[in-house]
């Protein structure tokens, strides 16, 4: 290898992660490692990470995605449903660690060892614009702007929230995007930057999350109650580090991941410090007052923090005996936005804390009925998240949408059968 080479082989392996089906506690894993790069767009990267089983449907998002990364490219698939077609040199099994398998990958593309993936759609625009028109122009109708451009002058309508006539654009978003719920596709009207409507096109995939362990074993054993609220705190500094890193604030967000990992290796940390740094690094500012607020009766659908940062005091863990003895109280919200589902996640994750260190013996019985730490895993309600996106913009949108755990998301669209 040439000089330039070894030094690119070394620097952070530049991954672009295709969200698929039970991956997302071990993708949250691999965010920590500081030989991987997670870009946030397939453009920055070299290698296409396909984590966990994909379906059949969002195929041909996942080769759009493909052709998109930058020569020298590959794609490496971590799961178990690999086809008999990708060598070894690219997949891992769900239960391995793809690191060192990445970097080899990634060493090999640069010096060239491994051939750079050919692209896998044809080279042609996504809508047939060529001699269309009347005269064998491209385009057609009235400005000759029809795939492409404008159709007319002017759109029919107004922005819906400022009134201002803009253009109008239909996209589809999803299901691979970062900060998105895996497999939610949506077709998406914008006019400007402002939502004008959103309709669901493929449903989100099933929910996994690795917090859950303790209190499925509630179901079954007496099980430690420090368990159950050190799983709680690591589920909260999960959604609190998606929220970070998605306002500008990548280290911060790396810091609530690192603490969430030390969480649940039974450590004992402080989430104060976090919660200040955030703070004075503008995270609250980030957030505007009012944004993603939500109606009462959504609030009490979806429970969990949710419920309470609306201002409901309801939490299962106040019947219990156990906690009665610590004085235990719900913590609660009132303004039901984001800030105040951003400010639930920290003080329950603090509680919970304090809740271990001051019975770190305690047990709770088997079958003993627990809040867990996300929304209520029920059937759908109404499909709402299509009623949260018109009148915000994109970035608002995301915001908003990471304001919830996953459970509320899926409870919020429809969900795929397992």
């Amino acid at each position: 290898m040439k000089m330039l080479e070894r030094l690119a082989a070394r620097a952070p392996v530049p991954v672009f992660v295709a969200m698929g089906r039970d991956r997302a506690p071990a993708v949250e894993r691999l965010l920590r490692n500081a030989d991987i790069d997670v870009t946030a767009t397939p453009r920055h990267a070299s290698i296409l990470l396909v984590a966990g089983r994909v379906r059949d449907s969002d195929q041909a998002y996942l080769d759009r995605l493909h052709d998109q990364l930058p020569h020298p490219r590959a794609t490496f698939w971590w799961g178990d449903e690999q086809g008999d077609d990708v060598d070894e040199a690219r997949r891992a099994a769900s239960s391995d660690d793809p690191v060192v398998a990445l970097r080899v990958l990634y060493r090999n593309l640069i010096s060239g060892a491994h051939a750079s993936e050919t692209h896998r759609l044809a080279d042609e625009p996504p809508a047939p614009w060529r001699g269309k028109g009347d005269h064998g122009q491209g385009g057609e109708g009235m400005m000759g702007g029809v795939p492409y451009g404008r159709m007319m002058p002017m759109p029919p309508t107004p922005d819906i929230r400022d009134g201002l006539t803009l253009d109008v654009y239909t996209t589809q978003i999803g299901p691979f995007m970062p900060y998105w719920p895996a497999g939610l596709v949506l077709e998406v009207t914008f006019q400007g930057d402002v939502i004008q409507s959103a309709e669901v096109v493929n449903p989100t995939y099933p929910p996994r999350d690795v917090d859950r362990v303790p209190f499925d074993h509630l179901l079954h054993e007496t099980t430690a109650l420090a368990q159950i609220e050190r799983a709680r705190a690591a589920h909260h500094l999960v959604c609190i580090a998606r929220l970070l890193s998605l306002v500008g604030l990548p280290t911060l967000s790396r810091r609530a991941q690192i603490l969430a990992a030390r969480v649940r290796a039974n450590e004992t940390i402080a989430i104060a410090p976090l919660r200040k740094a955030a703070a004075r690094s503008g995270l609250k500012a980030a957030l505007a007052p009012g944004l993603g607020r939500i109606d009462d009766r959504l609030a009490r659908e979806l429970g969990g923090p949710v419920q309470r940062a609306a201002g409901h005091a309801i939490d299962h863990r106040s019947d219990n005996p156990t906690y009665t003895r610590l004085d235990f109280t719900p913590v609660m919200q009132t303004q039901s936005d984001c800030r105040a589902r951003l400010a639930q996640w920290f003080d329950e994750a603090e509680q919970a804390l304090a809740l271990v260190s001051a019975a770190p013996d305690a047990m709770i019985d088997h079958g003993a009925l627990i809040e867990a730490p996300w929304a209520h895993r029920a059937p759908p309600i109404d499909y709402r998240v299509t009623e949260l996106l018109p009148g915000l913009e994109w970035s608002e949108a995301l915001l908003v949408l990471n304001s919830f755990d996953s459970a509320a998301l899926c409870r919020m669209a429809p969900l795929e059968a397992p």
